[in-house]
Order: structure tokens, then C-alpha cells, then sequence
């Protein structure tokens, strides 16, 4: 009987030794692993790794898309017709026309004989992402010209997107003056077929020419994440080391994160696009703008700036080239910047009301002294 304890009360022991062993292994796994992410986080420099968040579910993207958005199959997706609401990331007043333009009030009075509008398209800057209806560039450029500016910009747009939609609304609406806005990351988006999740457009150079491919655009497929991932996408570290790997077909499969390029000759396909933008001008009687905006990282970082020059001034001679008058906001947003704060006229990624009003200004003055047919915009309040 004796022998029999004796023998059970050793196996306890080895087991009991067993489970500390693995308890400890596993601490040591866990605590390795903590001050992997502390480390990656820490050396990191995405301005969201402290976020407490899956890093595959961006709700930056996802918010709101389907109720402010619709897809579209010539370019990718549009705003969704008479949308009007907060619902979107930044909480701010959006409205929509029933033409899928962004709505301002900044139209009272004015004149009462009416001369043809001015167009203005873009990315997420033209369109005022994380501003109310009144405080975009379209809002406050028709305030100091008396003059209607419609706004066609649209959110996360490349080069590619940005001239078919101005393509299409200028055919719709034939404005007198086209203004084009544009910042260094739309030529990297005329390089892809996939962004934010979303298959889109692109074009290809063939022959020195350009080739529209990718239309029409299929219906979007955002998936679920699986359990895997959606445990594991709360990790900066596994995220980082997924994508250095390049095991995106896996890890980014069906989520709003996902992109993947078409080719690298984003600065080719844009400096090409002027010449498009030039015949779209000539065959509707119409005067073309490029208007050259930078990020906020442009002014805390010179490095960034200097990245951001790079890829916009070859697109500007680009445009110059093409007979297309041009305009580069850095000077005067750079000195407004130094003069009065980033947080004056920037907010997270984009403008706010104050940096859309510099905007606007600028825009005014140059559309002004290219043409008598435009009054002169009233004195300057930003700078």
C-alpha cells in the first residue's frame, strides 16, 4: 500500500513540475512577446501604432463607407447621391447633391445672372474630409468669387480616379474653369488596382500612350476577418512582420487595408494625365488649374517635405508642359504654418476650415489674374 502512495505522489510531483515548467515557458513566451510590441510600437513611426485597435479592421475606412459611398464601375466608387449626415469618421456634416457633388451654403447672395461654374476636383482635400459642408476650399473659393464652384472631390482618389471624374463632370456640367487638386500620394494610387480593399481603375502606359484598364469595376467584396485574425490583428507586431514578409494574400485578404499595385509607373501615368486634362480643357472650351497640396507631415518633418516636393514638381512641369496653368500652395501654407501653428490649419490628415480658407485664397488669386473674367477675390484673412 505503501509503494502504491509512494509511486502516486511522485507522479503528482513530476507532473506538478511539468505544468511549472510550461507555466514558465510560456511566461517567458509572453513576456518576450510583450516587449516585442513594446519595441515595435515604441521604434515604429505610424502615427496610429498606440492605438488599441484591430490593425486590419481600419474603422478609419470602414465608418460610415457604405452610407456616404456607392460603387461605381467606371471609378471604383462615388458618393452615394443625397447622402446627409454625420455618419462618417470624423463626425462632421457631409451633404451631398443629387449628382453626388459635396453641398455648401456659401452661395448667398449671388449674382443674379449666373456665368458657367467652376469644377473642382480632387482627393479627400478638395472634397474637406474632416470639415462641415461650409469649411471646404469649394465653399469658401465660391464666397470670395460670387461665383458657383461645385466640389467633385472624393476621398482616397489617385491621379487616375481624379481626371476620369473630372472627364465625366465636366461633359455633365461644362464649367468655364476646372481646378485640379492634387497631393504626392494620388500618383502613388494611379499605380494601384487595389486600394483601401477596393478594386479600382488604373491606367497603363502602352506606347507612349495611356491604356485604361480594370473596367468596369467589379462589385466591392469586404469579408469578415476570421477568428485567427481577429485576435491576432490587434497586434502591431504580427502586422508588421505579416507585410514584411509579404504574406498579404493571407493576412489582408478581403479587409479595407488591402492594396496591391498594378505596376511603379505612377509619375509616368500622372505627367501623361495632363496632356488627357489639356484635350478634355480644349474640346469643352474650358481653363484648366493644377493646384498642388501637401500634408501636414510636410511641415514637421524636412525630409518629408523634401519626399513630398519629389513627386509633385515633376507632375507640376508635367502639367506646365502641357500648356495647363499650374499652382503651388507650399510657399504660402508653409509660411502660414510657421506663423500660426499646424493645428490652425490642419486637422489629423487633412485642411481645416482655416487651411481650406488659405487654400481658397490662393486658388481665387491665381484664377483671377489668369482671366478678366473673374472679379478680383476680397483681401485675404488667413495669412
Amino acid at each position: 500500500m505503501w509503494g502504491y502512495w509512494s509511486s502516486f505522489f511522485a507522479r503528482l510531483e513530476v507532473r506538478r513540475e511539468a505544468w511549472i515548467g510550461l507555466s514558465l515557458v510560456l511566461s517567458s513566451i509572453a513576456l518576450t512577446f510583450v516587449v516585442a510590441e513594446l519595441a515595435v510600437r515604441t521604434l515604429g513611426n505610424d502615427p496610429k501604432r498606440w492605438q488599441w485597435r484591430n490593425f486590419l479592421a481600419n474603422p478609419a475606412v470602414t465608418e460610415g463607407r457604405w452610407r456616404t459611398l456607392q460603387h461605381d464601375p467606371l471609378l471604383g466608387y462615388v458618393p452615394r447621391p443625397g447622402y446627409s449626415g454625420r455618419h462618417n469618421a470624423a463626425r462632421v456634416l457631409m451633404t451631398f447633391d443629387e449628382h453626388g457633388l459635396r453641398v455648401h451654403d456659401r452661395d448667398r447672395p449671388l449674382p443674379a445672372t449666373q456665368m458657367p461654374p467652376i469644377l473642382l476636383v480632387g482627393d479627400s482635400y478638395a472634397m474637406g474630409e474632416e470639415v462641415d459642408d461650409d469649411e471646404t476650399v469649394a465653399a469658401h473659393l465660391q464666397e470670395l468669387l460670387q461665383r458657383r464652384v461645385l466640389n467633385g472631390g472624393v476621398l482616397g482618389y489617385g491621379m487616375d480616379q481624379i481626371v476620369l471624374r473630372a472627364e465625366a463632370l465636366v461633359r455633365q456640367f461644362q464649367p468655364r474653369f476646372l481646378v485640379v487638386s492634387f497631393i504626392a500620394d494620388n500618383v502613388r494610387r494611379a499605380q494601384m488596382r487595389m486600394l483601401w480593399g477596393l478594386e479600382k481603375p488604373w491606367f497603363d502606359v502602352v506606347d507612349g500612350g495611356l491604356v485604361l484598364r480594370g473596367v468596369p469595376v467589379p462589385q466591392p467584396a469586404l469579408e469578415p476577418l476570421d477568428p485567427v485574425r481577429g485576435v491576432l490583428g490587434y497586434s502591431f507586431l504580427i502586422d508588421v512582420v505579416m507585410r514584411r514578409l509579404e504574406l498579404d494574400d493571407w493576412w489582408l485578404e478581403g479587409q479595407p487595408v488591402r492594396a496591391e499595385e498594378a505596376h511603379e509607373e505612377g509619375a509616368a501615368v500622372s505627367c501623361l494625365l495632363m496632356e488627357r486634362l489639356r484635350r478634355l480643357a480644349k474640346d469643352h472650351g474650358a481653363q484648366v488649374l493644377l493646384v498642388a497640396q501637401y500634408t501636414p507631415h510636410a511641415w514637421l518633418r524636412q525630409s518629408t517635405e523634401d519626399f513630398e516636393v519629389g513627386i509633385i514638381e515633376p507632375v507640376l512641369a508635367c502639367a506646365r508642359a502641357a500648356g495647363l496653368r499650374t499652382l503651388d500652395t507650399r510657399d504660402a501654407v508653409e509660411a502660414a504654418v510657421r506663423k500660426g501653428g499646424l493645428d490652425r490649419y490642419y486637422v489629423s490628415r487633412h485642411m481645416t476650415g482655416d487651411g481650406n480658407r488659405l487654400t481658397a485664397e490662393l486658388i481665387a488669386e491665381a484664377l483671377s489674374s489668369a482671366t478678366s473674367s473673374l472679379p478680383a477675390p476680397a483681401s485675404t484673412t488667413s495669412r
